[in-house]
């Protein structure tokens, strides 16, 4: 039983890699390794039919909150196996994958090679999964012809197949869950740009608002979108949901009120992000007074009623809110 659980841990951890970023690195020889524990699992599911006994032993093991399984089974990534899902495992890990817009390409060629053969064997594949699979060979189509700064094309499919997932695994795994899934790249402007691509594109239908509901709802995922995506499309997102602009622009005020001026390079330095600098904070600024005229103006009262709160100085090194407008006047911006 020990070695069981040990093993059943392992498929855990398959599973939660085939639905992250990580299952980008995925070769031949680790996305074999991963069907084969699959079938390792269908294989003990056919020799516990009929026993009772030995299933009921088994499925206490996996409830039990002080045991192996109790401790560390339950992943971040990916909610808890139950007894009657480990006949299903090749399905489990096809699904993944198909519906992982970060899978290799080897990864995402070999599930969707399971799924032709179980389409003879073992059912047709279900009309929603055939659509994401579609959905995600079209992106990773227009992945490999599109250069890197016209990849919106692959942004809004890439945002039909998160919009899909919302809707259909809505039984199984909560919403907040989904959705940092899609996200859980972390640290890059793709993983975010779907995203953002399904609360901008019309006829998100009910989906935008749950995406929306957990990104305000969620101070890490806003900073880290805020941080991530170009500013291009931020001031893109705030102009189409002003809920979400009035959350950048208190992301923006929390970044500008942390700097600090240091006297002896002449240079407004983050306290504790030296990644957020000044030349970065200034370019969130320019691009909002860019956008369009409700965002302009509302950007441009913004940074006049901090500068005034803020003592309403006119040098330089006083008050930040002072320095960037004076940044943007001689930019011809403001």
């Amino acid at each position: 039983m020990e070695a069981v659980l040990e093993n059943l841990e392992r498929f855990a951890e398959v599973l939660a890699v085939a639905r992250s970023p990580w299952a980008g690195d995925w070769d031949e020889a680790a996305v074999s390794r991963a069907f084969q524990w699959a079938c390792y699992f269908e294989q003990l599911d056919s020799r516990l039919e009929g026993k009772a006994g030995a299933q009921a032993a088994l499925r206490r093991q996996l409830e039990q909150p002080g045991s192996r399984a109790g401790q560390h089974h339950r992943l971040p990534w990916y909610r808890g196996l139950r007894l009657r899902e480990l006949g299903r495992g090749q399905e489990m890990l096809g699904q993944a994958l198909l519906c992982n817009p970060a899978a290799s390409a080897t990864a995402f060629h070999r599930a969707a090679a399971w799924y032709r053969g179980a389409g003879c064997g073992r059912g047709a594949v279900s009309e929603s999964l055939g659509r994401a699979i579609r959905l995600t060979a079209a992106a990773r189509v227009l992945q490999a012809c599109v250069d890197p700064p016209e990849r919106q094309a692959v942004a809004e499919t890439q945002a039909e197949i998160l919009r899909q997932r919302l809707g259909e695994r809505r039984r199984e795994l909560p919403e907040q869950e989904v959705l940092r899934r899609a996200v859980s790249g972390g640290g890059s402007a793709g993983s975010w740009r779907p995203l953002a691509a399904l609360l901008t594109t019309a006829g998100g239908g009910g989906a935008q608002p749950q995406a929306l509901r957990w990104l305000l709802g969620d101070g890490r995922a806003l900073s880290a979108a805020c941080r991530e995506l170009p500013c291009a499309a931020l001031t893109h997102l705030a102009a189409q949901q002003p809920a979400f602009a009035r959350g950048y622009s208190h992301f923006l005020q929390r970044w500008g009120g942390r700097m600090r001026y240091d006297a002896g390079s002449g240079r407004w330095l983050h306290q504790e992000s030296p990644e957020q600098d000044w030349e970065r904070l200034l370019q969130h600024f320019a691009t909002l007074l860019q956008g369009p005229p409700r965002t302009k103006e509302s950007t441009r009262q913004m940074l006049k009623t901090l500068k005034a709160q803020d003592g309403d100085f006119e040098v330089w090194g006083i008050s930040i809110w002072t320095d960037l407008l004076l940044a943007l006047e001689r930019q011809k911006i403001v």
